[in-house]
């Protein structure tokens, strides 16, 4: 039997950790970048009916308000009689039907998971994803129009289509493990980050088009302008030498659509799928993923109605208090790994003191917030509501931490997993909010907030005692698993840029 003395080990590591400082001075950083702000367009496109939900009619629940009457008089042929007749009308798109919108996104996202995967197989990473955008851009150009003709299973229906279009992660994250060692720590910050950028710049920019003579329309349709614009630069700019090479022998677009799927790398990564899901550690990073996914959409999706219809600020105010959690989110995240790194502790403890931090504090304060009144605590409330959502992104140094080390050579795929497991915790939050809140009821909300408390100090006490840094059997070389198939070669397009 052989062993490896301390001193090979440390010239191992360092080798690797040279190879890998090798890999990311290669790494093309305009190309990452123009692929981020491309699935921010697309994503911001989703998040637009969260900020213009203030400004669509009227925005009440079950209420008096909801409804409106109109005199109508009435002939009685027997009696030969008239009479006026007060009816009762309901303004069109109540609160849960509204709300509803925001939650059926989501299903779209997990039912096109699938497809989408087998599309970038088989077509690769450009068409895919500019694939994902015209589904992005489809629904967003005649939801407007729906909702003015009344349509409401129309407008479900384009929800769950626009949904769709968030599953481009997919290939996104597919083309950025091709430059990124996908072992470096900045590695969950980079490939979620795209949500928490599109966030801060949605909110005020919708909310001033909204707001003006332009109306709520015109912000849907300035998103669609968007991605139209972004996506044109990303088609245009990034072919290598090799792809302008073949364009000029054989056409633009036939390069565009043939080409790409000749240039194919075969990638050797077979999954152990039973032993992944049969690995309680796992199912904890799952859940603890879930617990905090809830949390993030309580805030992303639900600010500017709780800042407007609860808290009593003005629509333009809403949108710029509920960039404020994004901002804080993109900072503590990328704080929280740099910190990791420093810190001189066992990676296990790490782990545990970062998720505490994330989702003790955020449970602590939404706890708090069940117990004020925003009548006579306006600004207490929306400080703490603020708070509340502030260190969440620590959690990129918790469970997305555990992920990343217990995974190995499988971060990938298990980051797939979690950006699916994060739209079912979207759906959650959303319905959860449909069943629970109501529109100016702050008693309501505040059982919300509290639901929430108490799911993320659960999540964060089961993370605690099972959090782990070891890596596990199956992300080990030369482990076999039943059930992998037989090995073929079956190409993935991952080429041109």
């Amino acid at each position: 039997m052989s062993s490896v003395s301390p001193k090979q080990s440390e010239e191992g590591d360092g080798e690797k950790k040279t190879n890998t400082m090798e890999n990311i001075k290669h790494i093309p950083f305009f190309f990452i970048f123009l692929c981020t702000l491309c699935m921010s367009t697309i994503y911001a496109n989703t998040t637009v009916y969260q900020s213009t939900i203030n400004f669509l009619h009227e925005f009440r629940n079950s209420s008096e308000s909801d409804f409106y009457e109109e005199v109508d008089n009435q002939y009685d042929p027997e009696k030969q009689t008239s009479r006026d007749v007060i009816v009762k009308y309901v303004y069109y798109l109540s609160n849960p039907q509204k709300e509803s919108l925001i939650t059926v996104t989501s299903v779209g996202t997990v039912l096109a998971a699938t497809p989408i995967t087998y599309a970038y197989n088989n077509m690769g990473f450009r068409r895919s994803f500019v694939m994902c955008a015209f589904i992005s851009i489809i629904p967003a150009l005649f939801f407007p129009i729906c909702v003015n003709a009344k349509t409401y299973l129309l407008a479900i229906i384009l929800r769950i289509l626009q949904g769709c279009s968030l599953a481009a992660f997919i290939p996104y994250i597919c083309k950025l493990s091709v430059f990124i060692p996908f072992d470096h720590f900045s590695v969950p910050v980079i490939v979620f980050a795209y949500s928490h950028i599109s966030e801060i710049f949605v909110h005020p920019i919708v909310s001033h088009m909204a707001s003006s003579s332009l109306g709520w329309h015109s912000a849907h349709y300035g998103a669609v302008i968007t991605i139209v614009i972004i996506f044109f630069v990303f088609v245009l700019i990034h072919f290598d030498e090799d792809f302008k090479e073949r364009a000029g022998t054989i056409g633009f677009c036939n390069a565009m659509f043939e080409y790409e799927r000749t240039r194919s790398r075969t990638f050797d990564l077979r999954i152990p799928y039973l032993s992944i899901y049969q690995d309680f550690r796992i199912w904890v990073i799952f859940f603890t993923s879930f617990a905090y996914g809830c949390a993030l959409q309580l805030f992303y999706q639900f600010g500017p109605t709780f800042f407007h219809k609860v808290v009593g600020h003005s629509e333009l105010s809403s949108a710029y208090f509920t960039i404020i959690a994004p901002i804080l989110n993109l900072i503590t995240s990328c704080s929280s790994v740099y910190l990791f790194e420093k810190l001189a502790n066992s990676e296990q403890n790490k782990m545990r003191f970062f998720n505490t931090i994330s989702f003790g504090t955020c449970g602590i304060f939404l706890f708090a917030l069940g117990f004020f009144d925003p009548e006579h605590h306006k600004y207490i409330v929306t400080v703490m509501y603020i708070l509340a959502s502030s260190l969440l992104g620590c959690s990129y140094a918790g469970h997305l931490k555990m992920n990343q080390l217990r995974s190995g050579h499988l971060h990938l795929f298990l980051l797939v997993n979690i950006f699916i497991v994060n739209s079912a915790a979207m759906f959650f939050s959303s319905l959860l909010n449909v069943l629970i809140a109501k529109n100016t009821d702050y008693s309501s909300w505040s059982t919300l907030f509290i639901v929430h408390a108490i799911f993320l100090i659960i999540a964060n006490i089961i993370f605690f005692f099972f959090c782990s840094s070891e890596r596990a059997n199956w992300a080990k070389e030369g482990y076999e698993d039943s059930s992998i198939q037989p090995y073929r070669d079956e190409p993935l397009p991952q080429f041109p840029l």
